[in-house]
């Protein structure tokens, strides 16, 4: 069944899908307002299946609570979020996966574990739509969030989602597009990566690196230490010695 599919959410990107046995939501939003639109979207569509968690962070799953059917996310999600006390109001997924799960609703769907931006990461593709979401793996036309960063990890599996046969590409922040939006993210991180260890090269500590990223990028006062932890994971520090 070829049928709609409606992304909701201004700074989080939250997704529900229409399948032939029912909707499937793509992550839950940040705010209990923005939640609640997510709900009303998906129950006027009629029946839920599933709530699937592209990966642990708490600004995706604001609305898990609403939804009484099974929340699904990697094995790696559900662990970060259990560890994480900020989560501790957070329904969690009841139905996880290591590697990968395929889901038959009427049509295939396929969820993939591949960390690298956090550790939980994931996709979920709907091979037959060439529908493809991303989460996080992908922050269209705004800076990314890497205080998590697996800097290889994350550059390689946007290199293998490059090869996958995607029409329409739904990022967890930003505008939708085509493919070239996970090689326009693939390269910004290359170039990230490879600018931070050029200036640590050439003797810039790490706070001067800092500095001149600000001078780069638009990056909002809380996100700050983000940055910092970046720099530090670009250069291949753990992340304790960056705190």
């Amino acid at each position: 069944m070829q049928s709609d599919f409606v992304v909701l959410g201004q700074i989080v990107n939250a997704s529900v899908v229409q399948t032939a046995q029912g909707a499937v939501v793509i992550d839950t939003s940040s705010t209990p307002e923005a939640a609640q639109e997510v709900y009303a979207e998906a129950t006027r569509q009629g029946h839920v299946l599933f709530v699937i968690n592209t990966h642990e962070h708490g600004d995706h799953l604001a609305g898990n609570s609403l939804f009484a059917c099974p929340v699904i996310s990697s094995r790696k999600a559900r662990e970060e979020m259990l560890s994480n006390t900020s989560l501790a109001s957070v329904s969690l997924p009841t139905i996880t996966f290591d590697t990968r799960m395929d889901l038959f609703i009427g049509e295939k769907v396929e969820l993939t574990h591949f960390g690298g931006h956090c550790p939980g990461a994931s996709v979920v593709f709907f091979p037959e739509r060439k529908l493809l979401f991303v989460g996080d793996l992908v922050f269209n036309k705004r800076i990314p969030y890497m205080g998590m960063a697996e800097f290889t990890t994350w550059i390689e599996a946007l290199s293998v989602l490059e090869t996958w046969n995607a029409e329409v590409v739904v990022p967890g922040h930003g505008p939708m597009g085509g493919k070239e939006v996970l090689t326009e993210q693939r390269r910004w991180l290359e170039t990230f990566i490879e600018e931070v260890r050029t200036w640590s090269v050439g003797g810039l500590s790490q706070e001067e690196i800092f500095v001149r990223l600000l001078g780069r990028h638009t990056v909002v006062e809380r996100w700050h230490p983000m940055l910092r932890r970046a720099v530090a994971l670009a250069l291949g520090e753990r992340l304790e010695d960056s705190l």
